[in-house]
């Protein structure tokens, strides 16, 4: 009874957790400010889908090149909202329930420490209460490197679970095939190869971090090779479905000591690793030595992948590999210390950290964005238009699943595309006295042209000589059809 009681705090908890971050109706979206930014890459993607049109799949913030971004756990969240669920439904649901799924498996593989390794992860061990300290805030993230002057890195809460919606379950799907390889070794054998395939398209960290699982439970587990290499007829649809699919940019890249001061030395990699790591830095060591896991042999291969190599254009990705780490780890750590009972005077100073990161997320404010006239009028648009955008976040159009030519650069930079060179030929089309040769050379079909433009665009005189599509007074915004300005396209 003990188990299930727990099991529903888990699940009530994971529920609370999404829908405290994102809520919708059919007029307003409400946006935790804590995850406003990363949802501007995501919900045009899920809004993107239901279009019917996009094979091989596009981005909605680059079209025009093969997508780049794992997209598997976004796609049935299109699919259910265009069966007509409501999409904090749509979106909360899978979201808590791969939550949950981590929670689960945590604590399952824990065993009789297994609440303790749930709070050890709720909670992360950095000294981000040193942060507090000096500056005491609820609303606001204390530790939050590198875009703050903390040494302590901004990864390590609960807001990553919260704005990147796919990564519970995908890490959830990791420690399955963990369980499966270095526990079970039975016949759920032959499910490792498709659930190993399925993060090709579900998150390349996670396919990245079960790949090397694999690896070493391959050469250090003789009874797995046969059934484990017959599993892997269920991962080739999943990798030639990827090659159809994806393109990826040319990495990894060497680059020493991921979020540590630069030029990076070793003296500043261990004093980044300690204010971030907490004292379950000097826990782990004797932890793996104890309990003489495997497991610490991917563990140490994924850290130092971590911390010598780019895996993505923005070295902070790298923090997906950190955040797994400290995930295992956590689950042997609370083994020590349930084995240990004197280690539990540790524990306020384990958990510190986390208390201390966990307020700004009770604490966020949710953004109201509501539907507008000019998302109405684009949503009426045919299907395979591509806008002309002369303004970048939360664009009309790409809320409702119209893909706009040039989004938001952060995340087409970071997804890998060739940011420079798109924003250079916006420049040119928005400056022109006659864009149509240079809108000959795109899939442009529509273009918006907002007061609130962004600064780096200089609009031409002569789009006000075009007749307009569309024009709203209020917000201003207007819209031009190509097909009209320059008919010989």
């Amino acid at each position: 009874m003990r188990v299930y009681i727990l099991l529903l705090i888990f699940l009530s908890f994971s529920f609370w957790l999404m829908f405290h971050t994102f809520r919708s109706n059919s007029d307003t979206l409400y946006v935790s400010a804590k995850v406003y930014s990363d949802f501007g890459s995501l919900l045009p993607l899920i809004r993107y889908f239901p279009q019917g049109f996009n094979f091989p799949i596009e981005h909605p913030l680059f079209p025009g090149e093969p997508i780049r971004y794992h997209f598997l756990f976004y796609a049935p969240v299109s699919f259910l909202e265009s069966l007509g669920v409501p999409l904090q439904l749509a979106l909360n649901l899978p979201s808590a329930l791969g939550f949950f799924s981590l929670l689960f498996l945590i604590f399952y593989l824990g065993k009789k420490a297994g609440l303790l390794a749930v709070i050890l992860f709720l909670f992360n061990s950095s000294f981000s209460f040193l942060d507090y300290i000096n500056k005491p805030s609820y609303v606001d993230f204390v530790s939050f490197r590198p875009w703050n002057n903390s040494l302590i890195s901004a990864f390590w809460n609960l807001n990553i679970y919260t704005n990147q919606r796919h990564l519970a379950f995908s890490f959830a799907v990791c420690l399955l095939i963990i369980l499966i390889t270095y526990k079970l070794k039975n016949n759920y054998l032959y499910l490792v190869g498709f659930l190993f395939g399925s993060l090709l398209l579900l998150n390349q960290a996670g396919f990245l971090i079960s790949a090397v699982f694999l690896f070493f439970a391959y050469l250090l587990i003789p009874s797995i090779r046969i059934r484990l290499l017959i599993s892997f007829i269920g991962f080739l649809p999943w990798y030639l479905l990827y090659r159809q699919i994806f393109t990826l940019p040319d990495l990894p890249q060497k680059y020493f000591g991921f979020l540590s001061d630069q030029p990076a030395n070793f003296l500043n990699l261990f004093n980044f690793w300690f204010y971030n790591y907490g004292l379950s830095l000097f826990l782990i060591i004797p932890t793996y030595v104890i309990f003489k896991n495997k497991i610490y042999l991917p563990i140490l291969v994924l850290f130092i992948l971590g911390n010598t190599l780019r895996l993505s254009p923005d070295i902070v990705n790298n923090h997906k590999l950190f955040n797994f780490i400290f995930l295992i780890n956590n689950i042997f750590i609370a083994k020590m210390i349930l084995k240990y009972k004197i280690l539990f005077i540790l524990f306020p100073l384990l958990i510190a950290g986390g208390i201390v990161d966990i307020f700004p997320v009770i604490n966020d404010r949710l953004i109201p964005i509501p539907v507008s006239a000019d998302q109405k009028y684009f949503s009426i648009l045919p299907k395979k238009s591509v806008i002309l955008n002369s303004t970048w976040f939360y664009h009309p159009a790409s809320w409702v699943g119209l893909p706009i030519y040039n989004g938001y650069s952060y995340f087409t930079w970071s997804y890998g595309y060739d940011q420079t060179s798109r924003e250079e030929l916006t420049k040119q089309i928005y400056n022109s006295s006659d864009p149509c040769l240079l809108l000959a050379k795109t899939p442009i079909t529509h273009i918006e042209i907002s007061p609130h433009h962004e600064q780096f665009l200089t609009i031409n005189p002569i789009y006000d000589t075009f007749q307009s599509d569309y024009t709203n007074p209020i917000s201003g915004l207007k819209v031009y059809s190509v097909s009209n300005i320059c008919p010989n396209i």
